[in-house]
């Protein structure tokens, strides 16, 4: 499967984000918070994300095994709240946790990114429930 117009953040990158980040997530016509818009692709062996690093302006690929996957949550936490984004409650992120050769990396996703009924949404729902399918331990 594929999803093309995706969002991606790092954990960190939204506990480092900054006051206009916020700001353009908040404005009619932008994209919720994120740092990277490409392609999702999830196959059996592996979610991909394809796309770029729009803060740095560089090409970025993250392959992440599904047998590496250690949680998957669709909707808010701790990190990414409500607040963080101006579609709440209907575009819920979708926060994977995975094991890198760095330790545990946090994730947040926005599985193609459109507007529906003039609301910002995602596919991120359909996302959640092909990996809760793939690795029902989840």
């Amino acid at each position: 499967m594929k999803w093309e117009n995706s969002l991606m953040a790092f954990e960190e990158d939204i506990k480092s984000r900054s006051w206009l980040d916020w700001l353009k997530a908040h404005t009619s016509g932008f994209k919720p918070l994120h740092r990277y818009e490409g392609v999702l692709e999830l196959n059996e062996e592996e979610l991909i994300f394809d796309g770029r690093d729009v803060k740095e302006n560089e090409k970025f690929k993250l392959k992440i095994p599904l047998r590496n996957i250690t949680d998957v949550h669709y909707g808010f936490d701790e990190v990414f709240k409500g607040r963080e984004e101006r579609a709440w409650p209907w575009n819920k992120p979708l926060r994977i946790k995975y094991q890198s050769g760095e330790g545990e990396r946090t994730i947040y996703l926005f599985a193609h990114f459109h507007h529906k009924s003039g609301i910002r949404a995602s596919d991120n729902e359909e996302l959640y429930e092909k990996l809760k399918e793939m690795r029902p331990e989840l």
